[in-house]
């Protein structure tokens, strides 16, 4: 499409620059920002052994209820809810604490596992007010910036990224893949999964309140136990599971991946990887891939995408019990009757002082 601006002239005609000159973009401009002083300033809070929450260092436990949180390898961020009884009694209303939108909340139980800020109130119901809370990762949704990396290893691109925006790193591998590559008006989260995408491998990142964590799936396991009783020892809580679901499809399948380029409209196959014995045992089934060989590496997105393709497609989800100071992430793996899976999303609430959690897991290949 031809670049249009108006003349600067008092003509105002329209001039055509594509045949004058290229367009070109001033990278040096971008300004470094805090992305939340406040969230990142806000100080931990010491546990006492006991569930507590807190709104701008107000402890609302007693007056809190409802409350729930959830996270998924596919959202960066961690979503939490809960509600707050009003009261008439003018007394109490002094003495109670009423959360506002953007006060920090901290949920703090054996450590300081969640730190968000209410993005949501919902005042209308005449007993209560209703909270949407989120950590870090939504900001990372929400924020877009343009970057050039030149000849960068992943990992220092990523630490471009967090500095820029005062974020610390609380876990980073080395990733030593080659970025080259123009992010235009992207936001923070689509870069870092970018950039995580071309590692190859498999990845998560989320936030704790220290910061951002970036590991490769299998690092981080969730071991989730529960007291069946006060005289008995603890159970391994997914060994008492309930409301469980599981299917297995090759719907989605994929097991050869073509690798395509297309240049001056000359098509160019440049390479084919399979999984011989998905296709043996279920039929050819595949995709192709047009890149860009001068910005992307066809083996490395062959092989990501093989990986990523090359499975049936299982879905497992149950409920367990935790204990209430335990905290199952997305992102860890779990074992179930010895086969190993990655939990893609929780589902936390608790409930008469009970701690439940839904899970969905994948099973690693």
């Amino acid at each position: 499409m031809p670049f249009l601006v108006p003349c600067p002239t008092a003509c105002h005609k329209i001039i055509d620059y594509t045949v004058l000159c290229e367009v070109s973009v001033i990278w040096n401009n971008r300004v470094k920002e805090n992305i939340h002083p406040k969230l990142q300033g806000t100080v931990s809070i010491p546990p006492t052994g006991e569930l507590a929450l807190y709104a701008n260092g107000n402890d609302i436990t007693k007056i809190a209820g409802g409350l729930s949180w959830k996270n998924s390898i596919y959202e960066l961020s961690t979503t939490m809810s809960f509600s707050v009884a009003k009261s008439d009694a003018a007394y109490l209303k002094d003495l109670m604490y009423t959360p506002q939108v953007g006060d920090v909340v901290q949920y703090v139980t054996n450590a300081e596992i969640f730190r968000g800020v209410i993005i949501k109130v919902d005042d209308g119901d005449k007993d209560s007010n209703k909270y949407s809370v989120v950590d870090m990762g939504w900001y990372l949704n929400k924020t877009s910036q343009t970057y050039q990396f030149k000849n960068i290893t992943a990992a220092d691109a990523i630490r471009e990224l967090c500095a820029d925006l005062s974020i610390n790193i609380v876990m980073l591998p080395e990733l030593t893949a080659n970025i080259n590559q123009i992010y235009f008006d992207k936001t923070i989260s689509a870069i870092l999964t970018d950039i995580l995408d071309k590692c190859g491998g498999d990845y998560n990142y989320d936030f704790v309140p220290e910061g951002l964590r970036i590991y490769e799936i299998g690092e981080l396991y969730a071991y989730p136990e529960f007291f069946i009783a006060s005289n008995i020892a603890q159970a391994y809580a997914p060994d008492y599971r309930g409301g469980v679901s599981h299917s297995i499809s090759i719907e989605e399948m994929k097991n050869s991946i073509k690798i395509t380029s297309e240049k001056d409209s000359v098509y160019t196959e440049l390479m084919v990887q399979q999984n011989r014995e998905l296709i043996d045992k279920y039929g050819f089934l595949q995709k192709i891939v047009k890149i860009d060989p001068e910005k992307e590496n066809a083996e490395t997105i062959a092989k990501q995408e093989l990986n990523d393709n090359a499975r049936e497609a299982e879905t497992f989800s149950f409920e367990i019990i935790e204990k209430y100071d335990s905290y199952t992430r997305a992102g860890e793996v779990m074992t179930v009757d010895d086969v190993r899976y990655v939990i893609e999303s929780t589902d936390h609430s608790i409930v008469d002082g009970w701690h439940f959690d839904k899970l969905e897991l994948r099973k690693i290949i």
